[in-house]
């Protein structure tokens, strides 16, 4: 599975060949860096190791510097860690939306059956998640130990709305 740099690096180069510098202009313009953000030497690294892994590769369109394209082998391997993506639930939820941002490269037919599974997870863990909390309420546990298991909750939910407007 991709790390998340190498998701957002794949999933950028979806839409059309880059340098790094535009990945880093695209990145600002995104606002990233209040939810991942992504320095210049963590994504020149980067680049380099999909590059090497043979995710990414060199258009060979520029003389004085690198512009990357997403390689076959990149786009299937991309794909896979979408899909892997919607098929779990995870406390940090950063990599739902990328699942979210990057969910262009499923097909029609893939992405509803991803949604159909995400939300079948996500049903079932809002279930027992509430009956946790319910039984931490009932016992009177003081609300700031339960307070994450709401946060929970919270998040469970506006997934959910967020596969209703996929």
């Amino acid at each position: 599975m991709l790390s998340k740099t190498s998701i957002v690096i794949c999933g950028m180069l979806l839409h059309g060949e880059m340098n790094a510098y535009d990945m880093l202009k695209m990145i600002d313009s995104m606002n990233m860096q209040y939810w991942h953000p992504i320095g210049a030497t963590t994504l020149y690294e980067t680049c380099l190791r999909l590059e090497k892994k043979g995710l990414i590769e060199d258009s060979g369109k520029a003389d004085n510097k690198t512009v990357y394209r997403i390689t076959d082998a990149g786009r299937a391997e991309l794909k896979s860690t979408i899909r892997a993506l919607f098929e779990r639930v995870d406390y940090d939820s950063v990599w739902f939306c990328l699942a979210v941002m990057y969910s262009g490269i499923l097909t029609k037919k893939e992405l509803e059956a991803e949604k159909k599974k995400r939300a079948a997870l996500l049903d079932e863990y809002e279930k027992g998640t509430i009956e946790n909390r319910d039984k931490m309420l009932a016992a009177k546990v003081p609300y700031i130990d339960i307070c994450a298991i709401d946060r929970m909750i919270q998040i469970i939910q506006m997934e959910k709305e967020t596969l209703g407007k996929l």
